[in-house]
């Protein structure tokens, strides 16, 4: 029987309710969300297949609103975004590596700036990727964060060693016996120093902090 749906105000063969079919359904899965879910989950495992076909019919019909609601969730929800990622990368290793390899090939821009985002956030790690590179060898899980550390205790703040000037966002990590000479990436053999007199040192086998210690015990002396 055909007559003016109450919800959408069309003329369409009513269900039930004085509402059309699509109504009434959009009203009884917003009353029973639970057993609406259970049974679209069960569709999908017995038809795989179809549901797939529907999937993708719908996604080309509404590519926009599907994506626009996509960001909202991944907005609303980055633990179970990043949960749900770091699972299909799992699961699936080699279409992960495709589609990050894709995106990044896309994207230059984005992947610039999310590489220097991720230095200015993680200088510690940073600094000690650069220095494995430069090294060509292992650094210590925890040298640099120990000499950090140890630093910041010693004078308040990231600190050349020697020109005691602060310099937080502007420091290397200098190795005292160049690696060129046989410098080893040892706790022992690194120092702070800011990036104009680490450039200053160049090769020369200079222990600062020796000569820091040394200074003192003479004047405590």
């Amino acid at each position: 029987m055909k007559k003016i749906c109450k919800q959408c105000g069309e003329f369409k063969e009513i269900e039930a309710k004085e509402l059309c079919c699509l109504c009434y359904g959009r009203k009884r899965r917003l009353k029973y969300p639970e057993k609406y879910r259970a049974a679209s989950r069960k569709y999908r495992l017995v038809n795989p297949e179809k549901s797939r076909a529907s999937s993708r019919k719908y996604y080309q019909e509404n590519s926009e609103k599907v994506n626009t609601k996509h960001r909202k969730y991944r907005l609303a929800n980055p633990k179970k975004e990043k949960a749900r990622g770091k699972k299909y990368r799992l699961e699936n290793p080699e279409k992960a590596k495709v589609r990050i390899r894709k995106w990044r090939k896309e994207n230059p821009e984005k992947v610039k700036m999310g590489i220097k985002k991720w230095k200015k956030e993680n200088p510690g790690k940073y600094r000690e990727i650069k220095l494995r590179r430069r090294g060509h060898g292992e650094v210590k899980k925890g040298v640099i964060d120990r000499l950090i550390t140890e630093n910041i205790l010693k004078y308040g703040i990231i600190t050349c060693e020697q020109c005691r000037e602060f310099c937080e966002n502007d420091y290397h990590i200098d190795h005292i016996n160049p690696v060129s000479k046989g410098g080893s990436n040892d706790y022992d053999n690194l120092q702070i120093l800011c990036a104009k007199h680490n450039r200053e040192k160049g090769v020369r086998i200079i222990d600062y902090r020796q000569i820091s210690k040394n200074n003192q015990m003479f004047l405590t002396g």
